[in-house]
């Protein structure tokens, strides 16, 4: 009965931590390169409800697709729209036309199971000579495409020498924090990290880099340096904290972008040579920012307790509240108290013994 009732529990657990999948694409994509157009066609597990789209043009409704209610799905590019890319070659003679397409099983928004196809159709020249008119239509070659899953992005503040993961520091202390995003094709991809803030745990919250990625008080964290991957952000930087807290929480955003030749930098100004900003809060109302990025990814840092020696590990309440016990900047320290009483009580010892003897001796007459 007892094992009968644990595998009926494991198998709860895992029915309540299975995240479902309403929706799939089978196999690969095929692709049909057109004198005009570029044709793909989509296999899925049911019924499709999402949209097909052009990356960069998903607000161009001739570059979207909503081929719905079936269970095959398409999308018919032209040439010449949507931002398709033409290349033309000299070995071997032809042009190369090259488009990026999303397929995404959501109406609005890219979830987990959507996928990204980079197809480059290539259109060889027709080497014959005529003396008379001839219509040759150009041939198609089979297509190149390269499927890539979302990347997975995380944030990490990590100690810049052992690289190993920060709970606890002093203010001051140095830290590198280090934005990454996982992919099975790191090449495809771009990212800037920007919109950065950080939080006291109770809810104040402050801007430390903007919108466009650009740092605001260089005393805080400075404008940030990619690689030395593809898909990798860091910056080293000094420990600070709120006044009366220990909490530091770190919060940033990722934007991603499918890559069209080198990954932008953003360009920010030289702090060294400003004067310093003064940090603003985060407006509690964030509002959305039109954007042709593919994706806009959230990333947390693990909480940071950020102590100040200089006045004792931390304020008292704060530490009461979180369930630690520390001792505030004493006085006196501890050794010169000891040996102060020590030698105290030794006076007084002697003192006392020569009282009483004083007092035994007989007076000399």
């Amino acid at each position: 009965m007892a094992s009968l009732s644990v595998a009926l529990f494991a198998l709860l657990f895992v029915h309540a931590h299975a995240i479902p999948i309403p929706n799939g694409q089978i196999g690969k994509a095929e692709v049909e390169c057109g004198e005009d157009t570029i044709d793909i066609v989509f296999l899925t597990e049911d019924f499709f409800r999402g949209r097909i789209f052009v990356v960069g043009h998903s607000d161009d409704e001739h570059c979207v697709s909503r081929e719905v209610g079936r269970k095959t799905t398409s999308i018919s590019v032209r040439k010449d729209q949507c931002g398709v890319v033409t290349t033309r070659s000299t070995n071997p003679p032809g042009l190369f036309v090259n488009v990026k397409v999303m397929i995404s099983f959501h109406e609005e928004f890219i979830t987990k199971i959507d996928r990204g196809y980079e197809i480059s159709c290539f259109y060889m020249q027709a080497d014959k000579t005529v003396t008379y008119p001839l219509t040759v239509s150009m041939r198609s070659l089979e297509p190149f495409t390269e499927l890539a899953e979302m990347p997975r992005c995380r944030y990490e503040v990590v100690d810049p020498t052992t690289m190993e993961p920060l709970s606890v520091v002093s203010v001051g202390n140095k830290l590198l924090h280090k934005w990454i995003c996982d992919s099975t094709a790191p090449s495809l991809w771009c990212m800037t990290v920007h919109s950065c803030f950080v939080e006291d745990g109770s809810g104040t919250e402050f801007v430390i880099l903007n919108d466009d990625g650009c740092a605001i008080d260089r005393y805080l964290l400075d404008n940030l340096e990619y690689g030395p991957g593809d898909l990798m952000a860091q910056k080293e930087a000094h420990a600070f904290k709120f006044a009366d807290r220990v909490v530091v929480n770190f919060q940033c955003s990722i934007r991603l972008d499918i890559r069209d030749g080198e990954c932008p930098v953003p360009t920010c100004p030289d702090l060294s040579k400003q004067p310093r900003k003064k940090v603003v809060r985060r407006s509690p109302v964030t509002q959305l920012i039109a954007s042709d990025s593919l994706a806009d990814v959230d990333v947390r840092a693990p909480t940071l307790d950020v102590l100040d020696p200089q006045i004792g590990m931390a304020p008292r309440n704060d530490l009461a509240l979180r369930g630690s016990t520390a001792y505030a900047g004493d006085c006196i320290s501890r050794e010169l108290f000891i040996l102060f009483a020590g030698f105290t009580a030794t006076v007084i010892f002697t003192m006392f013994g020569m009282i009483v003897y004083l007092s035994r001796t007989p007076p000399k007459h």
